[in-house]
């Protein structure tokens, strides 16, 4: 896979589309403040440019942040130089020794496998492994269903512009964004383009591979008051010391 956000997308997701982590920061703290066992290290999956990152540091807790971007993890070590951070795929890369492992922002879906269920498994079992009983896993993923996620949109600010078409086929379990970035140097604009390929997933799959690796789970289309966009759903797991009476609802 391309490298995705790139120097500009990395700029532009900085500075103009933090909402989501900002506003679910509240309740994945709380989260993990009321967790059975006594929440110290984080795992940050898809950190990105840091903003949940730096709540959680500076809420007292230890974290490390994996993300593919390395512009965008240049923003976040200076947004918070006291994390960890690693530049890597997650499916790649060694889970370091946690309590919590978040993934918010669909940070799971971003690959070309073609069988997301195997890939994203074989991440739950690794995930099981790390954590201990008690141990949370928080993660967010795009659903199969309606309303189609076709259209085309734009958004802009100071000094940018990104305009965004998204096509779907939801018998591939695919979405792809096409876009497009336009960011001022000096008293012209440069353009960029990404392409992003998302995968699609069934919410009681994933119940059944969380289910399948011990962990009890619920779901939501929110973090607290952090309503997630359409077609969005939350993952909450805890790890259980058996595969004993686990649920999701």
């Amino acid at each position: 896979m391309e490298s995705l956000y790139q120097r500009d997308l990395a700029y532009i997701h900085a500075v103009g589309f933090g909402g989501l982590a900002k506003g679910a920061a509240p309740e994945i703290v709380r989260l993990l403040r009321s967790a059975a066992i006594r929440i110290e290290r984080v795992v940050d999956v898809g950190c990105g440019a840091g903003l949940l990152t730096k709540v959680l540091v500076d809420e007292g807790f230890e974290v490390t942040g994996i993300d593919t971007s390395l512009e965008l993890l240049e923003i976040a070590h200076a947004v918070c130089p006291t994390a960890q951070f690693v530049n890597a795929s997650v499916y790649e890369t060694k889970i370091p020794t946690c309590e919590a492992v978040i993934a918010i922002g669909e940070p799971l879906a971003y690959h070309d496998d073609p069988d997301a269920d195997h890939l994203v498994g074989q991440f739950f079992r690794r995930v099981a492994s790390v954590l201990p009983p008690g141990g949370i896993f928080i993660f967010d993923l795009v659903e199969l269903g309606e309303p189609s996620l076709a259209g085309r949109f734009w958004s802009l600010g100071e000094d940018w512009a990104v305009i965004v078409e998204t096509t779907e086929n939801q018998s591939e379990r695919t979405l792809v964004r096409n876009i497009e970035t336009f960011r001022r140097v000096d008293e012209f604009y440069r353009r960029g383009r990404e392409v992003h390929k998302v995968r699609l997933f069934d919410t009681p799959a994933v119940c059944a591979g969380l289910d399948s690796c011990g962990f009890t789970t619920r779901t939501a289309k929110s973090y607290g008051e952090q309503q997630l966009p359409p077609r969005r759903r939350s993952f909450i797991a805890t790890r259980v010391a058996s595969t004993d009476s686990v649920t999701c609802a």
